[in-house]
């Protein structure tokens, strides 16, 4: 650190208000600083509050594949981010779903802000979204899909079911998933369907969600039918 990142480091320490307006808008200048600075460090810095004033205005900047802000992100991701769970832990999901979209290419044509406002009328039947042929990159082995089988067989399942679901939802499944859904909402042709996918980011922001969330049962369902039409040999 040289004596001008010292310096930056010192000012924006003794200044809280600069936190929103700098880090707004992350730029590869600002990721270099943060870092170089060691600006996160501070014990005394409510980051979780920071992040939480930040984050209308990322969604924005994410949307429009800002790579500085992903790379912020990932950084981020490193730290701890406050000493309390039940404050750092609801943010860990927003900052997965901006990082995947910060870096994600393609065009979002649409406001963010009007989806979320209206997240119910879009998340009817959004659940077919997991029907799309991009969702055969997610698969469920034959040994973890067999515990659910009998369930599966009769379209319900039961509490202890949808805990088994809740674990084969795993960290990287879970961003797999969610990295299919940014593409779709950047790329595919259909403006409803870009839609549906940015909805369904959006209403999968917490893990324990993805256990009764009907887009993922359904992403189950679709692998264990096709694993038994393999098996009946069509």
């Amino acid at each position: 650190m040289n004596s001008f990142e010292r310096k930056f480091r010192t000012r924006i320490a003794s200044h809280p208000q600069m936190w929103h307006s700098y880090l707004a808008n992350p730029t590869t200048e600002t990721v270099r600083m943060v870092i170089n600075c060691r600006l996160f460090d501070s014990p005394r810095l409510e980051l979780a509050s920071i992040l939480n004033s930040l984050l209308p205005l990322w969604e924005n900047e994410a949307c429009e594949g800002n790579q500085s802000l992903a790379e912020l992100i990932r950084y981020l991701e490193e730290l701890k981010i406050c000493p309390l769970s039940q404050e750092e832990d609801p943010l860990r999901p927003n900052l997965l779903r901006l990082r995947i979209l910060a870096s994600t290419p393609g065009i979002f044509p649409f406001s963010p802000t009007y989806i979320q406002e209206n997240l119910a009328r879009f998340l009817e039947s959004s659940d077919c979204l997991a029907d799309l042929p991009e969702f055969q990159a997610v698969a469920f082995s034959s040994q973890e899909i067999e515990p659910l089988s009998s369930d599966l067989a009769i379209y319900h399942l039961s509490p202890h079911s949808r805990r088994f679901v809740q674990n084969l939802y795993y960290a990287d499944r879970r961003e797999t998933v969610l990295s299919i859904l940014a593409y779709i909402a950047k790329n595919y042709p259909l403006l409803g369907t870009c839609r549906q996918a940015y909805a369904l980011m959006f209403s999968l922001d917490k893990p324990e969600i993805w256990s009764h969330h009907p887009f993922s049962l359904r992403l189950i369902s679709n692998r264990y039918w096709e694993k038994r039409l393999q098996e009946d040999g069509y």
